[in-house]
């Protein structure tokens, strides 16, 4: 099969992105030194279903609609909005359209503070080791209304029928995203690299600890002529499998 992104165009594409690398407070850490010695040095790539789920949500708004920097308009945008656009005027779509619609600047910081949390059993919950307090987006309001589009959409069906596509793009990043790649991204001593379909160019924030320093590295895909296409297609073959 041929393949339908390199992270080393991504790598370069982060050096002229208009989305540049800065420490940032949208995330904080809680960083242990028994969670400094297990990362340290490593590169994980990973789809996060909750920052898929945030990311669903941000593309049913009008900001995303417009937006060149952020939100990847390929085939896969194009269905999420399909199938998700009964929920367009759900009580988290509109709050988030409102806010965005009053500051675009806050899309980064959403996105961003997505990686603090995971869904468990359905529910929006911080991860232990992060903090979120001072993150400009009020996620004590959005995690209800993620965790409500989660359950009204059904989003869990829609992301397991899609995990072939997710799974084919972490392959690819822990094969071709090394260390020192990340280390040329951003300055850090251990990386997570969150991979998404609907992601566009490089978004990339440093979370400092006492003990470590960890780089998170939001990478979209390279996109070649008909690829979207191809990965629409995957999805579909793996949902007929589930099917079956």
């Amino acid at each position: 099969m041929k393949k339908n992104f390199t992270f080393a165009a991504i790598i370069l594409f982060a050096a002229v992105s208009i989305l540049t690398s800065c420490q940032t407070q949208n995330v904080a850490s809680r960083f242990t030194s028994k969670y400094a010695k297990a990362n340290a040095g490593k590169v994980y790539a990973q789809s996060s279903e909750t920052v898929e789920l945030g990311y669903a949500m941000l593309a049913l708004t009008d900001f995303a609609q417009n937006d060149t920097t952020i939100i990847n308009h390929n085939a896969y945008y194009t269905e999420v909005v399909n199938k998700f656009s009964a929920f367009k005027n759900s009580k988290g779509v509109k709050q988030l359209n409102a806010q965005l619609s009053r500051n675009p600047a806050l899309a980064k910081s959403y996105v961003e503070g997505l990686y603090a949390f995971q869904m468990t059993g359905g529910r929006f919950g911080l991860k232990a080791d992060y903090r979120i307090d001072l993150n400009k987006v009020d996620f004590k309001r959005y995690g209800a209304l993620l965790e409500n589009f989660y359950k009204e959409a059904a989003f869990h069906s829609f992301y397991v029928q899609h995990e072939g596509m997710y799974s084919e793009m972490v392959a690819k990043a822990n094969s071709e995203f090394t260390l020192s790649a990340a280390q040329k991204t951003i300055n850090a001593q251990g990386y997570h690299i969150i991979v998404s379909p609907l992601a566009k160019g490089i978004i990339t924030m440093t979370i400092k600890g006492h003990v470590y320093t960890e780089g998170v590295i939001f990478a979209g895909i390279n996109i070649e002529p008909n690829a979207d296409k191809k990965f629409y297609n995957a999805s579909l073959i793996s949902r007929n499998m589930l099917a079956e």
